[in-house]
């Protein structure tokens, strides 16, 4: 009899550990009903309430070579507002194979965003990272905008054959999948969404169309230094935009500083170029802070008023247990500072050297800018 997985995530079911993953009472098990899916997957579809972590990084990294190895083509998802830290996946790996990029989440740019732009700033940021003219395509999974164009194209470059799935955690690829099992009539329960990062457990063989492709979902990649990361499910919702993104603007002056929740602070010099202007993307739940010099540092470690929100105290004490790092990052015009899983803020004006503070291991990159006119465009560089 071939094991029995969760649709969800792709766990064996199973009825001896409940404290294990893909577990199902046993007399729910003994129903045999094609749409049982683990108590894992329940609570966190119904409650928002995850039971067990994600898997192992050994494992995910397992199960994605496994799926890359059997592909045809690769689909990789990456996600739009917080791009850097969605390509953590190797990509020297996938050098060579038929590769697909779904950029999701792009409802979360602001209305009036030029896509073509966008598409044309993707590859740039690809071709950075080493992967010269992959395929594109800009989508929204919660949407369902481009998601059947993309299903299309797959469609025409596989055949019958094999694609592998590949992400980030909590980018959006079970969010995609579900979207095109609704689409396609798939009966039985799609795999579970939830901004829980690391829904995925194991790899998932999804064939939605008689005679259609195989797809294989795989466990969500758990990228480094990701702010998001480190949070309650409470705060990660607050830090992670559901909501199009409004660009907060801060006319820098010397001895000020803006902070980003309980999260950074960016520090202007005391010389500051006439005009110059830091424009601040982040989710809404997100406190943005301005505060003079001399007090950033005591208001990121002990914040008060609308600081204080984000995060929790528990939060708190985790993202700050090792202290802060202090560096200085020189911005030109037209430059995003990316904080990964929180924000980031684009120059106009400039040049402008920042002091800034992070939670010690917080990634962060220097950038071309996303969102703006792309006019006299510093050379870009990966900081860390």
């Amino acid at each position: 009899m071939p094991e029995r997985v969760c649709p969800g995530c792709g766990a064996p079911l199973q009825s001896e550990d409940p404290e294990g993953p893909g577990f199902v009472p046993a007399e729910v098990l003994e129903r045999d009903e094609l749409d049982t899916v683990c108590r894992r997957c329940f609570r966190l579809r119904h409650y928002g309430d995850l039971t067990h972590g994600p898997p192992a990084p050994a494992a995910v990294w397992a199960a994605v070579k496994r799926a890359v190895a059997a592909a045809d083509c690769v689909l990789l998802v990456a996600d739009a507002f917080d791009f850097e830290a969605s390509i953590a996946v190797p990509l020297r790996d996938l050098r060579g194979r038929r590769l697909v990029v779904a950029v999701n989440k792009v409802d979360l740019l602001p209305a009036r965003t030029p896509l073509p732009e966008v598409e044309r700033w993707v590859h740039g940021r690809l071709a950075d990272a080493g992967l010269r003219d992959p395929e594109v395509h800009l989508i929204s999974a919660r949407a369902g905008w481009g998601t059947r164009a993309l299903w299309e194209r797959l469609k025409e470059l596989v055949g019958r054959g094999t694609v592998a799935v590949l992400g980030v955690t909590n980018v959006g690829k079970s969010a995609l999948l579900a979207r095109w099992s609704r689409a396609l009539g798939k009966e039985g329960p799609a795999p579970t969404v939830s901004a829980v990062p690391g829904t995925t457990l194991a790899l998932l063989h999804l064939c939605l169309e008689p005679d259609g492709f195989t797809l294989l979902d795989t466990p969500g990649i758990p990228p480094e230094g990701r702010i998001s990361d480190w949070l309650c499910p409470d705060c990660a919702r607050r830090v992670v935009p559901d909501k199009r993104l409004n660009g907060r603007l801060w006319q820098v002056a010397a001895g000020q500083a803006l902070l980003m929740g309980g999260f950074a602070a960016f520090i202007a010099p005391s010389a500051v170029p006439e005009g110059t202007v830091l424009i601040a993307y982040g989710a809404q739940g997100l406190p943005f802070h301005r505060t003079r010099a001399e007090r950033a540092a005591t208001l990121l470690r002990a914040p008060t008023g609308a600081v204080a929100a984000v995060p929790c105290g528990r939060c708190r004490a985790r993202v700050h247990a090792d202290g802060f790092e202090e560096l200085t990052v020189t911005l030109r015009h037209a430059q995003d500072l990316v904080i990964h899983g929180l924000g980031w803020v684009t120059l106009r004006g400039g040049p402008l050297e920042l002091a800034v503070q992070l939670p010690r291991g917080a990634k962060w990159t220097v950038r071309p800018n996303l969102l703006g006119p792309k006019d006299r465009v510093g050379a870009p560089r990966r900081a860390r």
